[in-house]
């Protein structure tokens, strides 16, 4: 077309000699970015024939008025005499779509993109017909091109990006809407967009660095601050998210989420001396959430402040009676204060109320095995380990009660397990070790465990004096002597070591001196009837 024909046909557009109303397609996936309105059609087209452009102008005409038949007559009439213009063929491709010829329609548009392949408005009018047909994947290979060809316009990324998304294709809809923000950094609804879609689909990292940009362009925006906090939570990124949750507090001023977060991010910090004060405040301010009052609690008995302990984890109890933490709690208090009879009075009432609950089945069978009840003991340290068998701690104290019990099977089996799994494990090793020499047994096997607990723990009094007991019991009387005396010297306050050195002294013929090991056990431990009668043998 010559560039006078562009120009009589701007000045008929400019004066509204030829207006084209916009075509309306429904869109099942409301992509609002991209329209299929027309752009200035006529600017390239048709050639020189005045003729073209007057059956043009009438198809433009009768589509205004709805009447696409006599509209495509013309535009055939038109493209005749001028065959090469594209815009006319779209024109008639959309009569042909409002016609409900969707066949025909595209085939013009195809038509259209042959004669030149940049025409912006025959692929989004193609694209959208496919959206409307459901034909997602050819609509989606339209706006390929079209954000191929388009550096600097977002739409068609966004338009994209919706589309991928609709066929559950989640990231690359996140990379397309980034992509598009990228080209417009004033669209901040897009990269929202991207942010929102990398939570819901647990993208975590991802999120959280979208909402940090989002923070970036609006700091006062209490949503993405929030999101960004509970994202920062999540990933153990504590210092930043202090640093977010202080900014949201001066935007909407201090309430008891924001402060039990910031309470809880200080805590896990271990910063106490500012989570402390936080916690202390929000139970002043009536908010009993269970977890702060634990952590508070927890705070008091790693200050040794025991009744602040108790006071809190009672509190818990009132509040939140079906959460085991206000129970623990107040053991743990009792515990702490050397009272495993009332670490039981809290415990037992509420064993079968939490009998699936294993830190109240181990906490209950520990207090339990400290008193000696070992019956009770091993009954709910056998439960704690149906809950969790993995706990070494309720292996080790299930072990002790049984040993103590004569169960040696069940406890052999347990010091094996326990072996097995960590070859350091020197309190297995040691305690495995004792039972075996007091039964008088495998003595050559308890002698190496013995062996490995000292390699481990060369100054612990207690494997000390299972090494020389084993060693007494081999008739090795001088490094028994040796061994256990030397754990004497470490912890002259255990009744029986005393004994076992008593007894040693005593097949070395060192009579005098086993009485003073006797009298000192004997004075630790008043009431035991086989220290007595060692005394007075001795004595006599």
């Amino acid at each position: 077309m010559s560039k006078n024909i562009n120009i009589i046909l701007t000045l008929l557009i400019f004066s509204n000699c030829l207006q084209k109303p916009p075509v309306i397609v429904e869109d099942p996936i409301q992509i609002d970015e991209v329209k299929l309105e027309s752009k200035d059609k006529i600017k390239t087209e048709p050639n020189e024939n005045v003729k073209a452009i007057a059956h043009f102008m009438d198809g433009q005409l009768f589509m205004s008025q709805g009447n696409y038949s006599m509209a495509i007559l013309e535009f055939q009439d038109a493209l005749e005499l001028d065959p090469m213009a594209s815009t006319i063929i779209v024109s008639m491709a959309e009569s042909y779509w409002k016609l409900g010829k969707a066949r025909k329609s595209e085939e013009l548009l195809f038509n259209a993109l042959n004669l030149n392949p940049d025409d912006f408005e025959a692929r989004e009018m193609l694209a959208n017909q496919y959206i409307f047909q459901n034909k997602h994947d050819k609509a989606i290979e339209q706006y390929r091109v079209l954000a191929e060809i388009s550096d600097e316009d977002p739409r068609y990324l966004i338009a994209l990006a919706k589309l991928v998304l609709s066929q559950n294709n989640i990231n690359e809809s996140i990379s397309l809407f980034i992509k598009a923000y990228e080209k417009d950094k004033s669209r901040i609804d897009i990269l929202e967009e991207a942010a929102n879609l990398s939570l819901r689909s647990r993208q975590l990292d991802k999120a959280r660095s979208l909402y940090k940009q989002l923070i970036d362009f609006d700091k006062n925006n209490a949503y993405y601050l929030s999101t960004y906090i509970d994202l920062i939570v999540m990933s153990g990124d504590y210092i930043n998210g202090i640093a977010a949750l202080e900014s949201l507090i001066d935007i909407e001023g201090e309430t008891a989420e924001r402060l039990s977060q910031l309470g809880i991010l200080y805590y896990k910090m271990e910063n106490i001396v500012k989570a402390k004060p936080l916690f202390i405040k929000l139970i002043n301010m009536n908010h009993f959430d269970v977890t702060i009052m634990h952590f508070l609690s927890n705070i008091y008995l790693e200050e040794s402040i025991l009744d602040s302990a108790g006071i809190i984890a009672n509190q818990i109890i009132f509040h939140h009676p079906s959460d085991p933490r206000g129970y623990l709690d107040a053991a743990l208090a009792e515990l702490n204060n050397e009272n495993p009879l009332g670490a039981i009075k809290i415990l037992e009432p509420v064993n079968k109320k939490f009998f699936n609950e294993f830190s109240i089945q181990y906490l209950l069978g520990s207090s339990y095995q400290q008193l000696e009840e070992y019956d009770k003991a091993t009954i709910v340290l056998r439960q704690s380990l149906k809950i969790y068998p993995e706990s070494r701690g309720a292996r080790h104290t299930l072990a002790i009660a049984s040993d103590a019990l004569n169960y040696w099977n069940e406890s052999d089996s347990l010091y094996e397990g326990l072996i097995a799994s960590d070859t350091n494990d020197v309190q297995a090793l040691n305690n495995y070790s004792y039972s075996l020499v007091e039964r008088n047994i495998h003595l050559n096997k308890a002698l190496e465990m013995a062996k490995k607990a000292i390699e481990l723990e060369p100054d612990n009094a207690a494997y000390l004096d299972t090494i020389g007991w084993i060693y007494y019991k081999m008739d090795n009387i001088d490094k028994a002597l040796s061994f256990i005396r030397k754990s004497v010297e470490l912890d002259n306050n255990n009744a029986i070591v005393l004994e076992h050195l008593g007894d040693v002294l005593i097949a070395k013929n060192q009579i005098q001196e086993a009485i003073i090991y006797y009298l000192k056990a004997l004075d630790i431990d008043k009431d035991n009837e086989i220290l007595q009668q060692k005394a007075g043998i001795v004595a006599n």
